[in-house]
């Protein structure tokens, strides 16, 4: 049906709103010969530069090699898992996100920072049981962090999660609930049982659906970061 359609794209977008890549070109220019970090943490601390600068490729490359000097160093879990998660374009690429924070996670990475990250590559990878664990790990980060905010990314913070569980609930068409997350962010107005409240940007819709996902949509559009 149409709504169901609508409702599949704005999830999709909403996930791409999230994981939108910087524009830029990143690097470090010029002619000379970067200096080659000579361990774990001098890796990461260069791969976190790239990262804030829009380079997710170099990123991920230091954040790699910081894992091939040191093959349990957390921090450098963590920022693979972002750069693979602003760099993902496939179901298999998120997956593989996932698992670097479960990894930065299991090597002490703080909670809000890997599961913030999880919960946007949850999303992105789609279906129940991938909507469910969206929902419980951005749950879990906001129960950590009240005001989260991703000290690598600040645009992507404490709304954000709000918008992944209102999306990951709207997936799996449990629209009360999904307004509920949304209202979190700024409240609709919108009542289930009430037509007259099925108003969004002064547009009124002709079901509770239509408003509920048109409501999301607008958030996703102010808010997304």
């Amino acid at each position: 049906m149409h709504e169901v359609s609508r409702s599949t794209m704005l999830v999709s977008g909403c996930v791409l709103m999230l994981m939108t890549t910087v524009v830029g070109c990143g690097g470090d220019g010029g002619g000379s010969k970067p200096d080659v970090p000579a361990t774990a943490a001098a890796y990461t601390e260069r791969g976190w530069g790239r990262f804030e600068a829009g380079d997710f490729d170099g990123a991920l490359s230091d954040f790699d090699d910081a894992l091939g000097l040191e093959t349990n160093y957390g921090p450098a879990y963590l920022g693979q898992g972002w750069s693979r998660l602003s760099l993902a374009t496939s179901n298999t690429s998120k997956q593989l996100a996932t698992a670097s924070f479960d990894s930065a996670l299991a090597h002490g990475q703080s909670v809000e920072d890997c599961l913030s990250g999880r919960a946007a590559a949850y999303l992105g990878v789609g279906g129940n049981p991938s909507y469910i664990s969206a929902i419980s790990d951005a749950l879990l980060a906001l129960q950590s962090s009240p005001d989260f905010v991703f000290a690598h990314r600040n645009s992507f913070d404490a709304t954000d999660l709000k918008l992944i569980i209102a999306f990951a609930y709207a997936a799996q068409d449990h629209l009360p609930a999904a307004l509920s997350a949304a209202d979190e962010v700024a409240d609709s107005g919108i009542q289930q049982g009430d037509s007259g409240t099925w108003v969004v940007g002064g547009e009124s819709y002709d079901s509770f659906k239509g408003a509920v996902l048109a409501h999301l949509q607008k958030l996703s559009d102010e808010h997304a970061g």
